[in-house]
This record gives structure tokens, sequence and C-alpha cells, in this order.
């Protein structure tokens, strides 16, 4: 009997032993714990807890199993039934170097010409030492038409003065702005018709530059690469920390040298570049940034792009800072009548014509396929669009996951959007190009007519219904920094309504939004498949990197028409607080003295004109 006794004592202290010794866990870094946890894994969606290890998930369950994992120096947070969602990913803004067109007088709000020339005229005036005088905000419908240079000469006589429109693809300079660049009748156009100066009857220029024709007498006269880049980076990287973003996207560094593709761009990425990884370095680089060279030119190199990029791939290949892809804009603005379409705009006997030619887009895409890079390829038009697919086609024969994707893709013939759905090509929008924000709706109907409108005019919804990955963002700058939120822009494609005006209705009428599911698949998982980083990023999955977003509540119970309005309690990536909210002790998060928040100025005007997009 007492061996008996013995035998079970030994066993019962050996299965003690054994389930201690299973229980026992690394000691996490951070446990959050008590949370609403939005996985956007399909193998668990939801769960209570998270756990942290060198920037890494090593735990996602419940508040109990969590507690293994806190010991000596865990950093613990009880989420009190907020939610966690991972950390959103936008694949389409131009974050690093952007903020620089959005200096000085902001005349979004202006009501016609003349308040609008008021405005620049005052804050002129309040600004004596500016040696040139810059602004953003015209469009045509708020100024009845173009303007020209003397107007502005009456409000900044004596300095030059760029006063950019809401998209910053057009600019209005006053005549010293003109003389300072040497800006003359011979003078002339990059690409005629479609990046070119607008001209009087002899031949003069009147003082508006379209489709970033101004970039170089910008340059010329204002720009400073090194202080412009380092100030836009900190400011825009700031602002969308605060938005919940830990990874995006930068489909070109927006330079006033991008046209010049072979040198000028060069230099000013490989500056932007290597000012982004001082801060990896010194542990201040608050997204983790796919960087792209842009291919903007009637007259480049698509093999010398090609091997730029390749150079930069092999040289910013981290975790935090990568070239992984390329990005081709090819056709100019859509209200002159240029983006590439099947059928001639509405009126005229003109269909628009490409800055890049369909066989230069091919010929990069394919290059950029044999050595492992995708390309992301601006469309505006459908003409423009069919020609994105046929070449993504063609490199899908090189490499069958290749990546390639069609990034805006504001007209899509139906024909195409066939092709997409059956190769599962991905698309990135930005709803608000396809709504009615900055009266788009009345400008697409009026070069398009409402049949085209309702037939292939922003189907990204059709899209991501149809099992395309779809990704959706807000393309700042040309957007305000104000609209960059992934939740703002999530409201706008679920309620197909520019979400900054409340009394927006949806556009096109015909369409059904995208669901909240799918939305936030489209600003997590699916936006980082597009970057060829789902095994890193855009799910709360144990082995991916730690990158959260804490909300106030969730997507899922607040209603499509209130997304932008949920508050951002802290944003983190790798482990390390990027944004906190001015409240964060409420929510036992630890202060943070390394980030600054988003500067009051960046907060933009909420309206603007989808003529012609990044």
């Amino acid at each position: 009997m007492k061996k008996i006794q013995l035998t079970l004592s030994v066993l019962f202290i050996s299965l003690l032993i054994s389930c201690n010794t299973e229980t026992k866990k690394e000691t996490a870094d951070m446990v959050f714990t008590n949370g609403n946890v939005i996985t956007v894994d399909e193998a668990r969606p939801a769960a209570e807890a998270v756990a942290v290890k060198d920037g890494k998930i090593v735990f996602v369950g419940s508040s109990e199993e969590a507690q293994a994992y806190i010991g000596e120096g865990t950093e613990t947070t009880d989420l009190a039934g907020k939610t966690m969602m991972p950390g959103f990913v936008s694949a389409h803004d131009h974050l690093i170097a952007s903020s620089w067109v959005s200096l000085g007088v902001q005349i979004y709000d202006a009501k016609d010409r003349a308040e609008a020339l008021a405005m620049i005229k005052a804050y002129a005036e309040a600004n004596p030492d500016k040696k040139v005088i810059q602004g953003i905000g015209w469009d045509t419908n708020m100024l009845g038409g173009y303007p020209v240079a003397t107007e502005l000469d009456a409000a900044v006589p004596n300095r030059p003065a760029f006063i950019l429109d809401n998209t910053i693809h057009d600019a209005w300079l006053n005549t010293a702005a003109l003389t300072a660049a040497n800006i003359t009748k011979d003078t002339p156009d990059t690409v005629p018709g479609v990046t070119f100066w607008m001209r009087d009857a002899e031949g003069n220029p009147t003082g508006i530059a379209i489709e970033i024709q101004w970039f170089e007498a910008y340059g010329e006269v204002a720009w400073d690469p090194e202080n412009m880049i380092r100030e836009s980076a900190e400011e825009l990287y700031a602002a969308a920390a605060s938005n919940g973003t830990t990874t995006f996207l930068c489909p070109g560094i927006v330079t006033p040298n991008i046209k010049d593709v072979h040198d000028k761009m060069e230099k000013d990425f490989v500056v932007a570049m290597d000012l982004l990884k001082e801060k990896e370095d010194n542990g201040t680089l608050k997204m983790r940034t796919v960087a792209l060279p842009m291919y903007k030119s009637a007259i480049g190199d698509p093999q010398k792009f090609v091997d730029f990029g390749l150079r930069m791939n092999k040289k910013y290949n981290s975790d935090k800072l990568m070239v992984t892809s390329l990005k081709i804009h090819p056709e100019g603005n859509t209200v002159a009548g240029t983006a590439p379409h099947i059928e001639n705009y509405l009126g005229t006997d003109g269909n628009g014509s490409f800055n890049v030619q369909p066989e230069e887009t091919m010929s990069i895409v394919t290059q950029a396929a044999k050595v492992g890079l995708d390309v992301m390829i601006h469309t505006d038009g459908d003409r423009s669009s069919k020609a994105a697919v046929d070449a993504i086609l063609a490199a899908r024969e090189i490499d069958a996951d290749n990546r390639s994707a069609l990034h805006h893709a504001i007209f899509v013939h139906p024909d195409d959007q066939q092709r997409i759905i059956d190769n599962k090509i991905p698309v990135n929008s930005t709803p608000n190009f396809t709504n009615t924000f900055g009266n788009g709706d009345k400008d697409n109907i009026r070069i398009r007519g409402e049949e085209q409108v309702n037939s292939s005019l922003g189907r990204y919804p059709h899209l991501a219904r149809n099992g395309v990955p779809v990704s959706i963002s807000a393309d700042v700058p040309s957007t305000p920094i104000s609209m960059q939120g992934p939740l703002f822009v999530a409201q706008c494609a679920t309620t197909l309504k520019d979400a900054s005006n409340p009394n927006a209705t949806a556009f096109p009428e015909n369409r059904t939004p995208m669901t909240v599911e799918e939305a936030i698949r489209a600003i997590t998982i699916d936006a980082a498949w597009q970057l060829s980083l789902e095994d890193k990023v855009g799910s709360i999955v144990e082995g991916k990197l730690a990158d959260f977003v804490i909300l106030e509540a969730s997507p899922y119970e607040v209603g499509a028409d209130k997304l932008k309005d949920i508050k951002v309690v802290a944003t983190i990536m790798d482990g390390e607080y990027t944004h906190k909210a001015d409240d964060r002790t409420a929510y036992n998060l630890v202060s943070d003295e390394h980030f600054a928040p988003m500067p009051a100025e960046l907060i933009g005007c909420d309206h603007g004109s989808n003529s012609h997009r990044n």
C-alpha cells in the first residue's frame, strides 16, 4: 500500500512539474490584456491579449493565458476594452518630401477669384521677409476658369509667387516668378499638350503651368532639397503615425526634379533615402517605408531606370526601409483632356495622350520583373488602365508572383475590369478621387458622360468583392494631410462619400460601396500583400512584427459613416510607440518623450479637385 501511495505521489509531482514547465513562457517586453483585438487573421479573427518580445508578436490569445508572459521588466497595458488592430498600411501616400508643396497661404476655402487674390495679398503683406510667396488650394471651378500672371501681380507685385492648384499638378505664377525662372515665349514645353505652359495668342506664357511644368521653374527659384526633404519627412511621418499608420508605400518622392528621371530625380531620391536611413539607424524612423523611384518622362531610358531601381533595392532592403518596386506615371491631367481614353472626350475629337508610351511601360514592367521588382502604374484613363493590364500580364509570364499594380484605376473599361478579376491583378484606389470631392462628380460627368461614369469610374468595390487584392489610401498631397488617416479613407470607401463634407452625397449613385470588413482588409492585410510584406505586417499573428494601432472604438461597431471619428489612442511600430494620444495615461500607456505630436499647421483644408493625381 505504501509503495502504491509513493508511486502515486511521484506521479503527481512529475505531472505538476511537467504542467509548470509547459505553462512557463519567456518573459515578454510588452503584454496587452483585456482588449478587443481584431487580428485580421482568418484562423483567429479575435483575441483579448497580445505579447511582444524583441519587436515581434510572441502570443495572441486570452488575457488569462497572457499572464504566463509577464515577468520582471514586462511593460503591461490594460486596454480596458479598447480595440487593438494591426498597424494600418497605406499603399499610396507621398509622405517623404511633399509637404513643401503645402507651404504658404491656404486658399482652399476661397469662394471665388477675388477672395483668393485677397487671401494671397494678405499673406504676402503679413510675411514681408519671405523671398518667395507660395500657396495652394485653387481649382478652375473656384476661379471660374484659369487666371493669368498679371492678376497675381496685383497681389504680389515684387516677389516671385507660386500658387499651386489643390492637386499640385498645376500652378499659377506671377510675372516676377516667370522672370526669375527665365520663362519666356521661347521656353519649350516638356510635352506639348500634356506638360506645358499655357500661352496667349502670341505664344507668351500666361502664368499657368499645366501638369508639373512649373516644377523646373520652382527648382530654379525656391528649391532647397536638404532642408525641405528633411522637414517634410519629419512633419508628414508624424501626422501619418498619429492616424495609426505604421507602414506606407511612397510612389515617387515628389520634388521639383522628378521630370529629370536620370539625373536630378536620382539625386533627390538618394538624398531622401540617406536621410531616412539616418533616422532608421538612430531609431527615429516612425513608419516602415517602401520608397519608389518614379518614371515620369517622355524621353527617359526604361532600362536605365530599372537599373537605378535595382541599385536602390540592393542598398535599401531592411524591414523598415526598402526599395522593392518602381513607379510609372504615364499620363497628364484629366481636366485638360489628356489622360488616355479609348473613346473621345465628350464634345471633342481627341481621346488624350500618353506622357510615357505603352511600349515604354511594357519595357519597364517586364524588365523589372526579370530582376524581381514590381511596378506601380498610375492610371487615370481607361486606355492607360488597359496598357497597365497588358504590361502586368506580360510580367506575370516572367514572374508568376509579380505584384505590379494599377494605382488609382480611376477609369477602367469593363473588359479590363474582368481581366483584373480573372488574374487577381492588385489595385490601389483613392476613394475621394471618384466621389464628389472637389466637384469630381461634375468634372467626370462633363468630360466622360454618365454612361462611362456608371460603367467604369471607381470600380474598386466591385473588384474587391470579386477577390482582387484592393488597397485604399489618400495620395497626400493630392489630398490634404487631414485626409491621410486610413479610417478617413475607409469611411469614404464604405459610404462612397467625401468624408470631409458632412453634406456630401454618395457618388456614383449606382454603386455598392465596400463593406467595413473589405475596407479594413484594404488598409491592413491586402495592402501588406501588395507590398510583399504580408508575412511581416497586416495582421496580428504570432511571429509577425509588432505593429499595432489602439483605437477608442471598434470600426465594426460605430457604423460606416463614423469611421473617421474613431480616436487613435496609440500607434506602435516594431514594439515602439510612434504616437500616443494626449490622454494616454487613462489607458496605462507609457509616457512618450521621443515623439512629438502632430503640428497643428499640418491639419489641412477639406476639399479640392480630383482633376489629376500623383
